[in-house]
């Protein structure tokens, strides 16, 4: 009988913990890459929204707008410009997320492989459960990312809804004036 039997499932029952874990880091990675995708998607929108309004701001003949206009129109050119800030906030959280949750993975990955080495290893033992908890600590690290990304996403869309309430707001009070 083999001197290591007991060892080996031992081993075996070790290393599934991590594994499940690496599965459900890697299901969180594909859904916040997801996100970060969408992400990056609106940064660019709005960059395109902000560089259409910055030539019809400064490239028109002036006859062509009035100085209502204009003054509008530097507002709105404002008003994207802090949203594009606050949707790039969310990307940088997402990044860290993705970043730490990654590492997370990374970490299990080479607890694993110790865990089955610290069997002809005895002394490996600590560098397992150091690398354990330090996957499980960017594991949750990654998350108060996520939960920060998640406490910050409806605020870009606040900000345009309380713009556009306030033009409508605007034009319903010179519309009833004339």
């Amino acid at each position: 009988m083999d001197p290591y039997s007991h060892a080996w499932s031992e081993i075996i029952s070790s290393s599934v913990v991590p594994v499940v874990i690496i599965s459900a880091c890697g299901l969180l990675c594909l859904t916040f890459y997801n996100r970060l995708s969408y992400v990056v998607s609106r940064i660019r929108t709005l960059q395109r929204e902000r560089l259409a309004e910055y030539k019809d701001l400064f490239l028109m003949e002036e006859e062509k707008r009035g100085k209502l206009d204009r003054h509008e129109a530097e507002r709105f050119l404002r008003f994207l410009e802090d949203q594009t800030a606050e949707v790039l906030k969310r990307a940088r959280y997402l990044q860290k997320c993705l970043f730490w949750l990654i590492c997370c993975i990374s970490t299990l990955v080479v607890t694993s492989l110790l865990i089955g080495m610290s069997v002809l290893f005895p002394k490996l033992g600590i560098v397992v459960l150091f690398l354990y908890v330090f996957g499980l600590g960017s594991l949750l690290y990654s998350l108060s990312f996520a939960i920060r990304e998640i406490r910050i996403a409806l605020y870009p869309i606040q900000m345009e809804s309380s713009f556009i309430q306030k033009l409508i707001m605007r034009e319903f009070k010179q519309g009833s004036e004339k």
